[in-house]
């Protein structure tokens, strides 16, 4: 059994590093992932841990030690590179999902995510896809880091198998889209914007922009319909997960 107790051990640097450098995480093709049920997720859900790091007092010591990849970590080692103030004392690295482009097909729910910036909004929004069976999430590549770990932590461990593709011209995949048959809908307010209640959402993939912009009025013309969500008007807007999460309910329950 491996025991570190350094701070300059090897892998410890690499993990505190693959916290802090998303260049790094791109080198290395790996992420790091915190919580006994954060990392039981990631692996039920085909990602290969390459080494896990666990204290001795961890509740989930013995869950843990079975993996072959298992290392025990000195408390003071785990508390100086977890970005958690009460953790549980489970750390995992693990290899990034195999890059592939999924094929785009028709009757099926697609949630396109322009320029997002907060990490814990795309964790959070993960999450919601995976519930709400949403088939596939296509992101621009100005998007926060999918491997970033408040992403990670956000999410539970869920939804990283849903990123379709990355895209760095918005116009270009609508077009996509359309010679497929499928139609776009953005999200925001302008003059032309209908309330989700009076429309269908059915063989749509909806656009979200940025949390604090949103989209922009070319960004919405290029689309085919511009929707929101209709909401007590003291209230200016949303939280751009929880906009996600009803348009996304509505779709599953109106794709059933």
């Amino acid at each position: 059994m491996t025991f570190i107790n350094s701070i300059d051990n090897k892998l410890i640097k690499s993990t505190k590093k693959l916290f802090s450098d998303k260049k790094y995480r791109d080198q290395s093709n790996l992420f790091v992932a915190e919580t006994y049920k954060v990392v039981d997720t990631l692996i039920k859900q085909g990602f290969i841990p390459s080494n896990i790091l666990i204290t001795k007092s961890s509740h989930y010591f013995q869950k843990m030690s079975g993996h072959k990849s298992h290392v025990v970590v000195a408390e003071i080692i785990y508390e100086a590179i977890s970005e958690l103030k009460n953790g549980d004392g489970v750390i995992a690295i693990f290899n990034k999902a195999k890059k592939t482009d999924k094929k785009i097909e028709l009757n099926k729910k697609y949630i396109i995510l322009n320029n997002i910036q907060n990490p814990d909004n795309f964790g959070s929004i993960l999450r919601t896809a995976t519930a709400f069976n949403i088939d596939g999430i296509i992101i621009s590549n100005d998007s926060v880091d999918m491997y970033h770990p408040r992403v990670i932590r956000g999410c539970m461990g869920y939804g990283l198998n849903l990123i379709i593709s990355k895209t760095t011209n918005l116009y270009e995949l609508i077009n996509h889209l359309h010679q497929i048959g499928i139609k776009v809908y953005a999200t925001g307010v302008n003059n032309k914007a209908i309330a989700v209640n009076k429309v269908s959402l059915k063989n749509v993939a909806i656009v979200f922009g940025n949390e604090g912009n949103g989209l922009s009025s070319k960004e919405m013309n290029a689309c085919d319909k511009t929707i929101y969500v209709p909401i007590n008007p003291i209230v200016d807007s949303l939280n751009l997960s929880n906009a996600v999460a009803i348009l996304a309910y509505i779709m599953s329950y109106e794709n059933n």
